[in-house]
């Protein structure tokens, strides 16, 4: 098949879902109903010997499910996984890969692997012995690399912030490569009878060293309209969940970013986990039509609000 003819869409995402319970969906904003379109976004935590992982594969705008023995493999300079775990997304697949201070770039191929691929997968039994070749998708490939880590350094205050008009100066080692900044929070609130967990997202833009954001931003007035407000976006809520499962190694409520807001934030003493990303875009094959590829570090801080 001549690859500008294709018409399947490759997407490779952050959003390693496996053990949450999100209802999978085809909701990846800008797949192109027909042509060849790859997304490709991976992260590395402060701190952390792996990166989050994972891919989809959309023909026609519908999800794909890899079967045979193909399946995705993401590599480094020093280490390599195949993807096999359910991702976020209907048809996703996802796994952490084992990252060292050598491995700055990071490849995801469709490869075809029949014994391995299907180690944890069921087949009827007839089956199990049939090896179809690989398919069409294998050898389809995007590189991205990561930009250096996210080193905060903003000095929070002693005290909680009272107010959401309340700024926060965020202060951070700038890189000078001309990547993007973007800061996605997990927030809990509890009003001593009900508690409220949600996510919302900045965009900082230029990787400068320092914004300034304001509270409301992150919290606001739930018996009120609050245009100005971006919730996480499913695609985002899956990756920050996923590193929040990471980080509290599975101790963090698959259901956390549900966004049910029995507790109004404004009346609340909140916890608000920030997390600040370094994105840096990558490159793919000629073979797509079109895409968009991210690698990604990141950093957190935790600060708090309590009402006058």
């Amino acid at each position: 098949m001549n690859p500008a003819t294709k018409t399947l869409t490759i997407v490779v995402l952050l959003a390693a879902m496996t053990g949450c319970e999100f209802e999978s969906s085809n909701n990846l904003e800008g797949v192109p109903d027909l042509g060849l379109f790859i997304y490709l976004e991976a992260n590395r935590h402060e701190g952390n010997d792996e990166a989050q992982v994972a891919a989809a594969v959309f023909k026609d705008a519908q999800p794909i499910n890899l079967v045979g023995g193909d399946v995705f493999e993401a590599r480094t300079e020093t280490n390599q996984v195949l993807l096999e775990k359910n991702g976020f997304y209907s048809g996703s697949y996802s796994d952490s890969l084992p990252v060292n201070d050598l491995d700055t770039e990071i490849a995801v191929t469709i490869v075809h692997e029949p014994i391995l691929a299907r180690e944890d997968r069921w087949y009827p039994g007839d089956l199990i012995n049939i090896d179809p070749g690989p398919g069409e998708l294998v050898g389809n490939s995007a590189t991205a690399t990561f930009p250096p880590p996210v080193i905060i350094a903003t000095q929070l205050p002693a005290v909680a912030f009272t107010s959401i008009t309340d700024i926060i100066n965020l202060t951070w080692i700038p890189a000078g490569e001309g990547d993007t900044m973007r800061v996605r929070t997990a927030t809990t609130c509890d009003n001593g009878f009900n508690i409220s967990t949600y996510g919302t997202e900045v965009l900082v833009g230029e990787d400068d060293g320092n914004e300034s954001i304001a509270m409301n931003n992150f919290l606001f007035d739930a018996s009120e309209e609050f245009p100005g407000l971006i919730f996480l976006a499913d695609i985002a809520v899956g990756m920050l969940q996923q590193l929040l499962n990471d980080l509290s190694a599975g101790r963090i409520d698959p259901n956390f970013f549900a966004r049910k807001l029995p507790a109004n934030p404004i009346e609340s003493d909140c916890e608000i986990r920030l997390f600040l990303f370094r994105q840096r875009p990558g490159t793919f094959d000629t073979v797509f039509d079109s895409g968009s590829v991210i690698a990604s570090t990141s950093s957190e801080l935790t600060f708090y609000y309590s009402p006058n």
